[in-house]
């Protein structure tokens, strides 16, 4: 992708950003007319989560991540001792793996950084530094950090593997019972109460990013676009940390 094609799809997809949610399909659609290339790739912006990132991210770096370009993972392939299983969850910041600990015998969740951004310093400091945040947060119902694994061209979060559906499944099940809500919102509320105690703010929560298990313990996950009181850096009074990688289903 040239720059030229990139700010071509940049500038429809901040147009239909414009226009009433209702509308912006058909907006897309009628901007790009007859490029069916043009609609595909402002369409896969759209789906993204962290478009609002890309588009002012380098064109290399975002052209990649919005093409494709995180390194596939099969299973029964190696990072570190940890031994891959399976895919879990994907999204534009990288792939999600089941993975088996073969020294410690237990099951994590290893997010990877995109091979796009392996070769970009300040996409790579920002992964490190999650990791760092993470492992700075001890909390029942914050998604625990095992390490940070540097494999050669690999490099991944080893996370808690944390099962169960997210809040937004359970959400789409029907109606929640008060009680049990209840029970979510306060265990949500101390998950955040605790990251704030360490000039933490989340900025990426919503149902997806929060799983609740059979036993319903809720762990707040994806700290990937988390926000550090007092430091420089992106927007008023902190630092971006990175950016986000999907939940584990």
């Amino acid at each position: 992708m040239t720059p030229e094609r990139w700010q071509q799809v940049a500038r429809v997809y901040e147009s239909a950003l414009g226009q009433p949610p209702a509308t912006r399909g058909a907006f897309v659609a009628n901007a790009c007319r007859d490029d069916s290339d043009l609609r595909r790739e402002v369409e896969s912006l759209r789906a993204r989560d962290d478009a609002h990132v890309l588009v002012d991210r380098p064109i290399d770096v975002a052209a990649a991540a919005v093409m494709g370009g995180a390194p596939g993972l099969t299973a029964g392939s190696f990072v570190g001792p940890y031994r891959v299983t399976a895919l879990i969850g994907e999204g534009g910041m990288g792939q999600v793996y089941r993975a088996h600990d073969t020294k410690l015998q237990r099951d994590v969740a290893l997010k990877i950084l995109p091979e796009s951004f392996v070769h970009d310093p300040d996409r790579l400091a920002r992964f490190s530094r999650e990791a760092q945040v993470l492992a700075s947060l001890n909390h029942p119902n914050i998604g625990a950090i095992h390490g940070f694994e540097d494999s050669g061209p690999v490099h991944a979060l080893v996370l808690e593997l944390v099962e169960g559906p997210t809040l937004a499944d359970r959400i789409a099940r029907g109606p929640i019972p008060v009680d049990e809500a209840l029970a979510i919102a306060r265990q949500i509320a101390e998950a955040l109460e605790a990251a704030h105690e360490h000039g933490i703010v989340h900025r990426d929560l919503k149902p997806a990013n929060i799983k609740v298990r059979e036993d319903g313990t809720v762990k707040v996950l994806d700290f990937g676009l988390a926000k550090l009181h007092g430091e420089g850096g992106e927007g008023a009074g902190g630092r971006a940390v990175c950016g986000s990688a999907p939940s584990i289903p």
